[in-house]
């Protein structure tokens, strides 16, 4: 399964009262926690993918099956497709351009997240299934990313998402079937309009710590 790591950083922080993907957590602007951790998760991916694809060319050198290709290369694109960064601010452009990442630039944030999402996506459409972060929940671990990959590979269902105590949150996972309904998506709306219309095709996995859905909106929190 292709999949597209997509983080949208084109918020303009009104309630934070600065730029607030910029402001330095534990040492590091906040948008840099979620950037770091979504290059692990795809390290993760490629070397599962890959070693997965080893395991299946020694299963089946006996019956001379050719099941997938010799080329490294393309054994690694079948995993998952370089991080997408939709973003307005050049800081964060050139950081994540540094890191290897595709950057889109979002030239109407006002017209709220929808318009970041849907840059996002229409990048990724041949992806079979879209991952989107936002940037400000400095405290979600690259372990909580990778296991709502895995939940949605192992569920069956078309959408994955994270809760707290029944609350969903970030990130969310959705497969192909569902990327024109999040093209109709207008206004400061992200997917979970899509979601809550499609709860039975929605896998849910648990985070252990509520930090981790704490999205920063003001500087006490810290």
């Amino acid at each position: 399964m292709k999949i597209a790591l997509i983080m949208l950083a084109a918020g303009n922080s009104r309630r934070f009262g600065s730029n607030k993907l910029l402001y330095e957590i534990d040492g590091k602007p906040m948008y840099r926690h979620i950037l770091e951790k979504l290059m692990v998760v795809a390290e993760l991916l490629e070397k599962n993918e890959y070693e997965s694809l080893e395991r299946c060319e020694k299963q089946n050198e006996e019956s001379n099956r050719i099941i997938a290709s010799s080329d490294e290369t393309v054994k690694r694109d079948n995993c998952y497709k370089k991080i997408t960064v939709v973003t307005q601010y050049e800081e964060i452009e050139q950081t994540a351009r540094s890191l290897g990442a595709n950057v889109y630039i979002n030239p109407h944030p006002d017209e709220g997240i929808s318009s970041s999402l849907k840059i996002g996506l229409k990048a990724n459409l041949d992806a079979d299934a879209c991952l989107f972060t936002v940037s400000d929940q400095p405290w979600l671990t690259t372990e909580t990313i990778h296991q709502l990959i895995n939940l949605l590979k192992t569920s069956g269902k078309g959408i994955a998402c994270v809760s707290w105590e029944g609350k969903l949150g970030n990130p969310c996972i959705f497969t192909k079937k569902y990327y024109c309904d999040l093209l109709s998506i207008t206004g400061d709306k992200g997917g979970k309009s899509v979601i809550t219309a499609h709860r039975d095709d929605t896998a849910v996995l648990k985070v252990k710590d509520v930090r981790e859905l704490i999205d920063m909106d003001v500087k006490a929190q810290k």
